[in-house]
C-alpha cells in the first residue's frame, strides 16, 4: 500500500501517535515496534481502527479475521450516518440545542454562554458554590472545567472568566448532585452510565451499557481524559467487567479509591434504562444515539 494512501487514512491525526501506540502495544506484546506501527498504519486503513482502537480492542493479538469483527471509531461513524440524519445532528452536537430540547431530562439549570449578560449569570449563579463549563461542542469531556467560586476573587472575576472568547464556553451548567452510592467510586466525577440505544419498528432497544469513572480527583469521567470503563449490566445494576482505561491497562480495583468493581452494585438501574428509552423515542429519527446518564440523588440524569 503507498504511503500516500495511509496518509489520507490518518488525516488530522498526528503521525506521532501511530508510533507512541506502536511503542505501547510492543511494551504489551513483545512484537517489534517497526513492524506494529506498519500494521497499525494497516489496520486504520483496512479496519478503520487508528490508535486507541489498535490498543484498546488489542488488535496487535489478533488475525484478519478477528480485527474484521470489531465496530472500531471509523466504522460505528460511517453506521451513525448511514442509520441518523445528517440535517439534524445539530440537535446533538450543540449542546444549547440539545439542552433546549432534552432539558426536561436532564434536570439541572443550564445557561447559553453567548448573549448572556452579569445580570443573568448572577441570576444563574445563585447560591452554587461551583457550575460547569463546558464548550458548545466536541467531546470526550474536552475543554470542560468545573469551576469553583472559591477560587475567584468575586462573582465578576467568574463572569469575566466564563465569557472569555480563548476558553470558547459554551454553555454553563449547574453541578450534578450524585447518588452517594455512585459518587462513592470516584467522588470528584460525575460517574455516568453510557446506554446505547437503537430504535427499530418504533421500539427503542438497549445496545449495550457501560458504566465510567474519573480517576486521580479529575471531574471527567471519559477515558480520553484519564477514566475508566467497566461494563455494565442494566438489568441487574451490577459491574460484570474489569476496568480499562484508554490504553487498555486493566483494574479490578478503582485505582483511586480502591473499591472493587466487578460485582459493585450501582443505584438506580431501572430508572438509567427507563430514561435512555424515554429520550431515544423523543427523536426516533435518530435510530442510534449513546446517552450518558448520571445516577443523581434525586434520580438519573442525562449529561
Amino acid at each position: 500500500m503507498k504511503i500516500s494512501s495511509m496518509r489520507q487514512v490518518s488525516k488530522g491525526v498526528k503521525l506521532q501517535r501511530f508510533h507512541d501506540a506502536a511503542a505501547k502495544a510492543s511494551a504489551k506484546c513483545g512484537k517489534s515496534a517497526s513492524l506494529l506501527f506498519w500494521d497499525l498504519l494497516w489496520c486504520s486503513y483496512k479496519y478503520g481502527a487508528g490508535p486507541t482502537d489498535y490498543l484498546m480492542c488489542e488488535f496487535y493479538n489478533m488475525n484478519a479475521e478477528e480485527r474484521a469483527t470489531f465496530l472500531t471509531r471509523v466504522r460505528s461513524a460511517a453506521f451513525v450516518k448511514r442509520v441518523n440524519p445528517r440535517d439534524m445532528s445539530y440537535i446533538f452536537n450543540d449542546k444549547n440545542e440539545f439542552a433546549k430540547r432534552f432539558g426536561d431530562l436532564m434536570h439541572r439549570d443550564t445557561i447559553k454562554v453567548e448573549g448572556m449578560d452579569a445580570d443573568a449569570f448572577h441570576q444563574f449563579l445563585g447560591s452554587k458554590d461551583a457550575i460547569i463549563a463546558k464548550p458548545v461542542d466536541g467531546d470526550c469531556g474536552t475543554g470542560i472545567e468545573k469551576l469553583y467560586m472559591k477560587d475567584f476573587a468575586d462573582e465578576a472575576a467568574l463572569y469575566e472568566y466564563v465569557k472569555r472568547s480563548d476558553k470558547r464556553f459554551g454553555i454553563l451548567e449547574e453541578v450534578v448532585r450524585q447518588h452517594p452510592d455512585a459518587a462513592r467510586i470516584h467522588p470528584d466525577s460525575i460517574n455516568c452510565v453510557r446506554v446505547a440505544t437503537f430504535v427499530k419498528d418504533g421500539e427503542p432497544h438497549v445496545v449495550y451499557s457501560a458504566v465510567k469513572f474519573g480517576t486521580g480527583g479529575n471531574p471527567c469521567d471519559n477515558t480520553g481524559r484519564g477514566g475508566i470503563t467497566c461494563m455494565y449490566d442494566l438489568d441487574n445494576g451490577v459491574i460484570c467487567g474489569q476496568g480499562h482505561d484508554e490504553e487498555l491497562n486493566k483494574y479490578n480495583f478503582h485505582p483511586t479509591t480502591g473499591i472493587k468493581l466487578i460485582g459493585c452494585h450501582l443505584p438506580l438501574a431501572k430508572e438509567v434504562k427507563e430514561l435512555a428509552l424515554t429520550a431515544a423515542m423523543r427523536y426516533p429519527e435518530f435510530k442510534y444515539v449513546g446517552w450518558d446518564i448520571a445516577m443523581g440523588e434525586n434520580g438519573p440524569c442525562i449529561i
